[in-house]
């Protein structure tokens, strides 16, 4: 459908996802540390919010799906080559009814993530980046990758359904090149 979403690095550089290694010189028998960040953002973040969560509540409509897809890979390889490592996870939103005098609403959510532990924000935007900033980290022997200069990226997506505050949608995001040098 016409939604309009974007996956954005968290760190706001211009760049849309982020990755870091750790060693970028590494030595054939090191294991290398990857980090992957992102942001989803647009139509589905910006109609996340209480009022919203309310009138789904009230709809039956009890929470937010997303299904997010993280992959490193090597790059300028063909399309059809397999990543170095994917991960898939899905996160939920929930909404419930809340008699809790801390939270001045009727209708509150708590965020169930991929290490199955169910999140409670305190405020909107806590909730926000609970449910839409990701971070992933993947580990790699470097012998896996051989001696030499290496040049990997990471790509994301992520997929929702339709609900009563958003159409469904989905979005992706590749990160720029990051350079590795194993001896």
């Amino acid at each position: 459908m016409g939604e309009i979403a974007e996956i954005y690095c968290e760190t706001g550089r211009g760049q849309q996802v982020a990755v870091k290694c750790s060693p970028q010189k590494a030595k054939v028998d090191d294991n290398l540390a990857f980090t992957v960040g992102f942001r989803l953002d647009g139509v589905v973040r910006r109609n996340f919010h209480q009022k919203f969560w309310e009138a789904a509540y009230d709809q039956h409509d009890g929470g937010l799906r997303i299904a997010f897809k993280a992959e490193l890979h090597k790059s300028g390889v063909r399309l059809l080559s397999k990543p170095l490592k994917e991960e898939k996870f899905v996160r939920r939103a929930v909404f419930f009814w809340t008699r809790n005098p801390e939270i001045p609403h009727r209708v509150w959510m708590t965020v169930a993530t991929e290490f199955e532990t169910i999140l409670y924000p305190k405020t909107e935007e806590e909730a926000r980046e609970m449910m839409f900033n990701v971070t992933r980290s993947f580990e790699l022997p470097a012998s896996s990758l051989g001696k030499g200069d290496h040049s990997l990226g990471a790509s994301v997506s992520a997929k929702w359904g339709k609900h009563v505050f958003t159409e469904r949608g989905e979005a992706s995001g590749k990160s720029p090149s990051l350079k590795i040098q194993i001896a």
